[in-house]
């Protein structure tokens, strides 16, 4: 089963299965590369549905990321989870406003407890600025960013410039783009929590503490 799952194969889908909406039997013909069977789109798309509370919200988020619609990347309880775990942290209206800008982060899971609010719409917000860029400039950001992608292709082969700390920069820089851009977010988030862990961060132990209350197997002191 796929790591990023926090759902056993025996748990019980915490949603039920909803019939797809014209547009997004035309996102699951058109974005993704596999063929899925009916039952497992349905129940994601019922996932959703759960999640955002209306059909245009819910399509919002596809449209968005198609891949939380993707069974290969996405997960009916990891999705529930990770919601709840948001709404618990930053409230109902600002649970929603993250989802919407960076619907990735449902993929997460129960480790999104191990960040902070501020890191997790500050990941959303960096995302949302991609997808906002108005369509009258994007031919000179699409431009900018091809510039900015190739450019340690090239001061790598400089030798001006291969010790620069542009270069280093922007090594750095295209890391984190392609993280926000590919992933929605996820890779740096993921990373964030394993630093976390490896840190000995306390957040970590409080996101223990937290998903034991919510499965009930927290001990009385």
């Amino acid at each position: 089963m796929n790591k990023m799952s926090s759902v056993k194969k025996n748990q019980k889908p915490m949603a039920s299965p909803k019939k797809l909406t014209p547009k997004m039997i035309e996102v699951t013909e058109t974005k993704f590369k596999k063929t899925y069977d009916k039952k497992s789109l349905e129940l994601l798309w019922g996932a959703l549905l759960q999640i955002y509370g209306s059909v245009e919200l819910a399509e919002k988020a596809v449209l968005a990321n198609p891949q939380v619609l993707n069974p290969s990347y996405s997960f009916c309880n990891t999705m529930i989870v990770s919601k709840n775990v948001l709404v618990d942290m930053m409230g109902t209206e600002e649970a929603l406003e993250v989802m919407l800008k960076n619907p990735a982060v449902l993929q997460c899971g129960p480790a999104l407890d191990t960040l902070g609010p501020d890191e997790i719409k500050g990941f959303a917000n960096l995302r949302s600025t991609f997808n906002n860029i108005p369509e009258n400039v994007r031919g000179f950001a699409l431009l900018a960013l091809l510039a900015f992608v190739l450019f340690p292709i090239f001061a790598s082969n400089n030798e001006l410039l291969q010790d620069s700390a542009a270069l280093n920069i922007a090594k750095i820089g295209n890391g984190v783009l392609f993280a926000v851009l590919i992933e929605g977010s996820r890779i740096i988030i993921f990373s964030t929590i394993l630093k976390g862990k490896l840190s000995g961060d306390e957040r970590v132990l409080k996101a223990q503490e937290n998903e034991l209350k919510r499965m009930g197997r927290l001990k009385k002191s």
